[in-house]
């Protein structure tokens, strides 16, 4: 079920203006999952709180969350969104998941209607959909069909049929399907306008460097902050770094900062930073034979995903197939890294909890 936005009436320009501004205002999308459901968090009261306000409308709806929602998200079956305004609940989703991925709910305060952030959440079920979906669809008022039909449709949802289940009182309840791959091919073509909104907002990599598993868990989990390069430059230093962690993972796992590069002999970099490298001697040893010098770079201010994001699903987004780096390379230049990179930072960012960093991997 589907609830009535309001027509836009702004241009495009002033509504990404718009749109970002919110974001930068503090405005935040947090996932629920199953934590929230069991713990009952204070993520979960809000998603419930917005949800019951609708009970007008649909007159059973707190039944609906008692027996559908909770159980469904204890089970990983259903993933929930909030969206807050200063931590102030002001949008909700509801997203069941499977080979028929349903859009349950999704609705914005009546002053957030007009900032066309029902994309951004419908971009942001159809990527959570996309491990599980080949369809996706959902239910409207038939009145909302008729005043939309052209932003349902622009995400690949071409008509509306009568429901089998009537969930309204008094209005004709429709039915929007579509195959998943319209779907995502949709999504992937709301990408341009979302990247608008969230590469001005917060830290982003300005290099790509690839990190062995381990070690990029340890930097996330702030046990290793120094890590050792043959090859680097001291033009790097301040810069934020997108953190890539290489096979068998083969995903962008987090952020950094370069706070510090130091250049030396191996033994004197071991003697100064050995307990911070987080790898035995004998494979720091192992690593820097026959060097005469090595980079001892420090990080910090280190942003761990929220979830990791696959080259697999990157290249999927961003249309190119993407071969990482050896060792780090440069996103000033553009092309499809620095695009990938910037789709990572803008899905984790959207559903950065306010107030926190994402979760350690």
């Amino acid at each position: 079920m589907i609830s009535r936005p309001r027509p836009s009436r702004r241009a495009l320009t002033r509504e990404l203006s718009a749109v970002r501004d919110l974001f930068q205002r503090d405005f935040k999308i947090v996932r629920l999952g199953a934590r929230d459901a069991a713990g009952r968090s204070d993520h979960f009261s809000s998603l419930c709180e917005l949800l019951v306000k609708n009970e007008t409308a649909y007159p059973n709806i707190a039944s609906w969350v008692k027996k559908k929602v909770v159980p469904g998200l204890i089970s990983g079956e259903r993933t929930a969104f909030v969206g807050y305004e200063h931590e102030k609940p002001v949008a909700s989703a509801v997203l069941k998941c499977g080979s028929a991925s349903k859009f349950c709910h999704l609705k914005l305060a009546d002053n957030f209607q007009d900032l066309n952030l029902g994309e951004i959440f419908f971009t942001l079920m159809t990527f959570e959909a996309r491990a599980f979906a080949k369809e996706i669809h959902f239910t409207l008022p038939e009145s909302l069909w008729e005043e939309r039909s052209s932003f349902f449709r622009s995400f690949g949802f071409l008509d509306a049929r009568p429901a089998h289940i009537q969930y309204r009182l008094f209005e004709q309840e429709l039915r929007c399907a579509a195959p998943f791959v319209d779907v995502w091919r949709a999504a992937q073509d709301k990408l341009s306008k979302l990247l608008e909104i969230f590469d001005h907002g917060g830290p982003k990599g300005q290099l790509l460097m690839s990190v062995q598993p381990s070690h990029a868990e340890r930097i996330l989990k702030g046990k290793k902050t120094v890590e050792i390069r043959k090859r680097f430059a001291e033009k790097w230093l301040g810069h934020r770094v997108s953190l890539y962690a290489s096979k068998p993972v083969r995903s962008l796992v987090g952020e950094a900062r370069i706070s510090a590069i130091t250049t030396d002999n191996p033994l004197s970099v071991w003697k100064k930073f050995g307990s911070s490298i987080g790898v035995p001697k004998a494979e720091f040893d192992r690593y820097v034979k026959g060097t005469s010098g090595v980079y001892a770079i420090t990080l910090d201010q280190v942003i761990p995903y929220t979830s990791r994001v696959t080259m697999s699903q990157i290249s999927d987004l961003v249309g190119h197939k993407l071969v990482p780096p050896q060792s780090y390379c440069s996103l000033h230049t553009g092309g499809a890294w620095a695009q990938a990179v910037s789709v990572a930072t803008m899905m984790n960012q959207a559903l950065a909890t306010p107030g926190t960093k994402p979760s350690p991997v």
